[in-house]
């Protein structure tokens, strides 16, 4: 494991509590930003750019979003909703209305 990501994940506990997913996509999505953010938990109310996230990981991981939920969702949507929590809300709002 990398130093910066030690260096993170140590800081977590600052950020609150853990929690961790309830829902397929929150698992997904979970999964989603661990590996793009090289850590080993992510929790759902955790902020993307609190844990370290940057433009060129948003392309990446809205790339395995479109391709793992089927679905167009633009990157900006991490400004309204920069949790898991929050970012698989709009996910399954949009799978549901057909993408």
């Amino acid at each position: 494991m990398e130093s910066s990501t030690l260096v993170r994940r140590q800081q977590l506990p600052l950020l609150g509590e853990y929690s961790g997913p309830r829902t397929p996509t929150e698992r997904k999505l979970t999964e989603i930003w661990s590996e793009e953010l090289g850590m080993d938990m992510v929790g759902i109310t955790d902020n993307y750019e609190d844990l370290g996230g940057d433009s060129l990981l948003a392309a990446s991981i809205f790339a395995r979003i479109e391709t793992t939920f089927g679905i167009d969702i633009p990157m900006y949507s991490l400004v309204d909703a920069p949790t898991i929590e929050q970012l698989a809300r709009q996910i399954d709002c949009l799978r549901q209305d057909g993408g």
